[in-house]
């Protein structure tokens, strides 16, 4: 069957309900309930692949409603296309339309998830086969302080040797909950704080020298569109500076890196539009000498095994910050990709993403 030819039949998309085990506060969004699309693509052949679309509008400028209209209209464009093919089905997607970057990861994830499949083999070993391991961090929500503090030492008990702490609201509270957290959990757990857009340069100053060393690094200090004050910042902060809402693409990742405005980049599939365009950026950072963290929206366990899948195979994918699914009950009909103990994710080996989903 490997060596036959092979044809998308049906593409499926269900929206799903997520709700979150308590409300999660960042410097511009509190969020208690979302949703996701499942993405299913048939074929032929008999294989089926699950992927997922995420997208958050404040980042991504998309919603449930118009990547549901978009998978349809991709849908009727690639029934017929082979999905292992998949610089054709991208060079297809973008061809359709630009950005619905969300629809395109849930397409290009089911296409990988079939790959994965028809060649008999999990991903990441298809990617680059580093590893089949990660370690992620736990991300704490804006809070107060000792409850951030309570959080943060409960995640650290429950073998969470990484946290990434949000910032960006009132600076007092901010310095007073990551040095609850700090006291919480010791000096071995390593910190890192994200503002998601909230500072100012002579902000990021004041407020990355107040922390100290109490945090490893700092995540989108700036907003999104402010590249060209990231080389200043780097300058003014001692921690390494990582942009998230700043890179959507290997263009975004070629400007900022070729002018000197970050040490680390967060690479998201929803984002990225999927696997293809992860891998895109990443090659542009390892070429720069820079680090990738893979990151993620609100995300079921498709969409967080695929990026797992892309820390695990790739060396330069040295960060993770994928506890998503933790923070809703995950659905009855999902199961599988890869088994968690603590911050430390281990795949399975059955091929594709190797996840159940009954849909």
């Amino acid at each position: 069957m490997r060596g036959e030819k092979m044809r998308i039949t049906k593409i499926e998309s269900f929206k799903q309900a997520v709700t979150l085990h308590h409300p999660f506060k960042i410097a511009f969004a509190t969020i208690d309930e979302l949703q996701t699309i499942i993405v299913k693509v048939t074929t032929d052949t008999g294989w089926v692949g699950y992927g997922e679309a995420s997208p958050f509008e404040p980042v991504t400028g998309e919603s449930i409603e118009t990547e549901m209209v978009m998978l349809t209209t991709f849908a009727e464009q690639l029934v017929g296309m082979d999905p292992r093919l998949i610089e054709q089905i991208h060079s297809a997607l973008d061809a359709t339309t630009v950005g619905h970057t969300a629809a395109k990861a849930g397409i290009d994830i089911a296409c990988y998830d079939i790959l994965g499949q028809a060649a008999g083999l999990p991903l990441y070993q298809l990617l680059g086969g580093n590893s089949n391991q990660i370690v992620s961090d736990f991300t704490i929500g804006i809070d107060d302080p000792a409850a951030m503090a309570e959080e943060a030492q409960a995640r650290v008990a429950a073998g969470f040797t990484e946290l990434k702490v949000k910032v960006g609201g009132d600076d007092q509270q901010d310095l007073a909950a990551v040095r609850a957290i700090r006291a919480a959990v010791g000096p071995t757990v390593d910190i890192r704080i994200d503002a998601n857009q909230a500072w100012t340069p002579k902000q990021a100053k004041r407020m990355m020298r107040a922390f100290g060393d109490d945090v490893s690094a700092v995540e989108q200090p700036l907003p999104a569109a402010q590249t060209h004050q990231l080389p200043l910042v780097r300058e003014l902060v001692d921690q390494p500076v990582m942009v998230d809402e700043s890179v959507h693409d290997a263009h975004d990742a070629f400007h900022v890196l070729a002018t000197g405005g970050a040490d680390i980049v967060n690479i998201k599939l929803q984002k990225a539009s999927g696997l293809w365009g992860a891998s895109q950026i990443n090659a542009v950072a390892e070429a720069a000498g820079i680090p990738v963290m893979l990151g993620c929206m609100v995300e079921t366990r498709i969409g967080i095994t695929a990026a797992v899948h892309f820390v695990a195979a790739h060396r330069n994918a040295q960060y993770a910050d994928l506890d998503a699914f933790m923070d809703f009950a995950e659905p009855e009909w999902l199961s599988g990709g890869f088994t968690q103990e603590g911050g430390v994710y281990t795949l399975t080996d059955a091929p594709g993403l190797g996840i159940q989903c009954d849909l």
